[in-house]
């Protein structure tokens, strides 16, 4: 048996043609094995091949992070991740509110 040959996060994406970053989410969300050793992220060349063979597995960001703690407050249809940051995530928010406050006048405020 010919034993798998480790590989960091940038030769992982060096092998399957993709970012780091995606190597790092792949591993977090449990979609390739692998693991965090101290700052670092791990996996083999086995685990990329068998990443590659498998089905995709459509699920959203959030849905990932929330599993298994029951805190997901996703509705209960299929989810898609946005692609946002959660500073561009916010910085919409705060625009959506700015319009919809834009005109009313705000109690609670002093003069």
């Amino acid at each position: 048996m010919a034993l798998e040959k480790p590989l960091t996060a940038q030769q992982a994406a060096a092998f399957l043609q993709i970012s780091a970053r995606l190597v790092f989410r792949l591993i977090d969300s449990g979609q390739l094995a692998g693991r965090k050793v101290g700052s670092r992220y791990r996996t083999t060349d086995a685990a990329c091949i068998a990443y590659l063979h498998s089905p995709p597995d459509i699920k959203s960001v959030n849905t990932v992070r929330n599993e298994g703690r029951g805190l997901s407050q996703q509705p209960t249809g299929p989810t898609y991740d946005t692609g946002l940051s959660t500073s561009s995530q916010a910085k919409e928010l705060d625009d959506l509110l700015k319009r919809v406050t834009k005109s009313k006048r705000r109690r609670g405020t002093p003069n």
